[in-house]
């Protein structure tokens, strides 16, 4: 089963944004794993290689 959460499809590079609080986030090593905060999964703001 894929999960196709937006955090989940971040790669290595990628800027993640909080759209509750502001919380930046960057990916340094792609897991699969959903990143959250403030409960709500992040958006991808820019697309890592």
């Amino acid at each position: 089963m894929s999960d196709n959460t937006p955090g989940t499809q971040a790669s290595g590079g990628s800027r993640l944004r909080c759209n509750e609080c502001g919380s930046e986030a960057i990916v340094t090593t792609a897991g699969g794993s959903s990143l959250t905060c403030c409960g709500v999964p992040l958006e991808i703001t820019f697309a890592g290689s």
